[in-house]
């Protein structure tokens, strides 16, 4: 169950969105890797970012109360560490 409020949903929409796309345009036969799906993410991450900014002028836009611009942090934060991840395995 979604908890949100106002364009909150958008914190998954986004991400969801850029990872498709990067599928799309990027993929092999529609197979995605590993670093497609990570710079997907990150270029999710200021998309969030500034569009919870933006939106958060007027009103409360969250997802699990948690604003939506926040959520932008968090996507960064993923994704970088899955860039990190990605290097630094044995």
């Amino acid at each position: 169950m979604l908890i949100y409020r106002g364009w909150g949903f958008l914190a998954l929409l986004i991400p969801t969105i850029t990872i498709l796309t990067g599928i799309y345009f990027f993929g092999v036969k529609g197979n995605a890797s590993y670093e497609i799906f990570i710079y997907s993410v990150l270029a999710a991450a200021p998309i969030t970012f500034f569009l919870g900014i933006w939106l958060n002028k007027k009103s409360i836009h969250d997802l699990y109360f948690l604003r939506l611009q926040y959520w932008g942090l968090i996507w960064a934060a993923v994704g970088i560490g899955m860039l990190v991840f990605k290097y630094l395995k044995p």
